[in-house]
């Protein structure tokens, strides 16, 4: 197998600054997939988004007073749904700096600037003190991350005793042909995937104790679907903002990448707590 060359947090960064309309246009405010009951659950896809997020709310088990880390925040809205619903206070972290500007505007918009702050930073690199945070959380971030058993060392770290970490990643539930995961890699912009059992290892040797490993993959099955059509509707703005190319490549591109990402990867939804 060839190796796929992984990319740097800068590109990574430079990736969500350049995508942030197109990204905008398959998954809205949230860049997250949804969570859907069952095969029949009607829900749109915001609905499904806002089900997953206020599933990870709940399992924070944080309140007033307390302060959460969010590892990859993309434009902030999970964050300030959650300082919403629980009263706590949010700090959010991103290599893109139009994430975070974006992200910073909507918690100023939403009246909450003064308890959610959004800042540019690396999380192979988190400045922050050894267990200053109740809560940490990331939402399909850590796919993103050279090396996960780093960032969740630091994780481990900045919890206080007792703390929660709660974590959603995209799994390689089959076999993914090189030539897939070449274009997922690169279309993503991932730099690895874990299969499912290999989760609940890897933080316990950090140190954590894995309270709740759920796959969820038939939950999220729909995230996906009719991404094309979007796409295909939206021609006109994606073209005045990226060019007629960008348009006609992605058309051909992304329902491979739907394609790969409903038959061949799976979906994760983790909570783990450091222990008293």
């Amino acid at each position: 197998m060839n190796q796929i060359p992984q990319p740097t947090p800068a590109e990574i960064g430079r990736y969500y600054d350049q995508m942030g309309p197109f990204l905008a246009t398959l998954l809205g405010d949230n860049i997250h997939v949804g969570y859907w009951s069952d095969a029949e659950d009607t829900s749109s896809v915001v609905e499904a988004q806002e089900r997953l997020t206020d599933m990870m709310i709940e399992r924070t088990r944080i309140g007033p007073g307390q302060r959460l880390l969010d590892i990859g925040c993309g434009t902030g809205r999970p964050a300030v749904r959650l300082a919403q619903t629980t009263g706590c206070s949010v700090t959010g972290i991103s290599v893109s700096a139009n994430q975070v500007e974006q992200a910073n505007a909507r918690a100023q918009q939403e009246g909450l600037s003064d308890r959610v702050r959004f800042q540019l930073t690396d999380a192979m690199e988190l400045p922050f003190e050894d267990a200053s945070f109740d809560a940490v959380w990331a939402f399909e971030s850590l796919l993103h991350m050279p090396d996960r058993a780093h960032v969740l060392r630091h994780a481990f770290r900045l919890l206080r005793p007792g703390g929660v970490l709660v974590l959603t990643d995209v799994t390689e539930q089959h076999p993914i042909p090189e030539e897939e995961r070449t274009l997922v890699y690169r279309g993503l912009m991932l730099t690895s995937l874990l299969r499912f059992d290999q989760y609940p290892p890897l933080l316990e040797a950090v140190g954590f104790s894995v309270k709740e490993s759920l796959d969820i993959t038939p939950n999220t099955r729909k995230a996906m679907e009719g991404t094309d059509k979007l796409i295909d509707r939206e021609q006109g703005q994606l073209s005045a903002t990226y060019g007629a190319e960008f348009h006609a490549m992605t058309l051909d591109i992304w329902p491979k990448i739907a394609a790969i990402y409903t038959q061949k990867l799976g979906y994760l939804l983790l909570l783990a707590t450091r222990p008293a």
